[in-house]
């Protein structure tokens, strides 16, 4: 599967701005150990929120403003990313950490007329504002420290030396509940993982 893996971290270098944050969370996960699949695995999305929400993927960075759109969220562009597109990403409880609920998100990252490509990601809410959005934080898990029998038993798949493909939406939760559940509940995890 080497192509796959060229096709990826092409893909991912080819995507400048599509969201700076997001993109280097989402892309950038794929030189840091991230979690992909050619295919969207989480089925029907949830809806995390029922008002007005907004993914904060950086803490330097304004949080992106979002829509919503069947059974995905579609995180906007800032109004100065130019006409970068909005990323829909579809959400499925993943645990309870820290007395509040995660969720594990499926980012569509696939260009028009390419193959399609889809990066995970877990979110936790960070605030209510005072005009009444409440503000996730967004947080790429990293598969780097797995090991060859965890991805087996996982149903993970190495892809190259910075990605792992999931195959197995279900497997790949149980492996975020016991390889990063602790982490989950820890405020200095999200900070660096965002």
């Amino acid at each position: 599967m080497k192509g796959d893996t060229e096709i990826t971290n092409t893909k991912a270098q080819s995507m400048p701005g599509l969201f700076r944050n997001f993109a280097a969370a989402c892309a950038a996960l794929l030189l840091s150990g991230c979690f992909l699949s050619e295919k969207p695995l989480i089925g029907e999305g949830v809806y995390i929120h029922d008002g007005p929400l907004a993914f904060c993927l950086d803490g330097d960075e304004p949080c992106h403003q979002t829509t919503l759109q069947e059974d995905a969220y579609l995180v906007l562009p800032h109004p100065e990313d130019g006409e970068e597109r909005p990323i829909a990403v579809r959400f499925r409880p993943l645990m309870e950490a820290g007395g509040q609920t995660i969720w594990l998100g499926e980012a569509n990252l696939s260009e028009d007329d390419e193959e399609e490509a889809w990066a995970y990601v877990v979110a936790r809410k960070l605030k209510d504002t005072d005009l009444g959005v409440r503000e996730y934080e967004v947080a790429v898990p990293d598969c780097s420290g797995a090991s060859a029998s965890d991805l087996f038993r996982y149903g993970l798949e190495k892809e190259g030396s910075y990605s792992c493909r999931v195959t197995d939406i279900d497997a790949f939760s149980e492996y975020l509940r016991q390889y990063h559940g602790s982490d989950f509940a820890d405020d200095a995890w999200w900070e660096k993982a965002r």
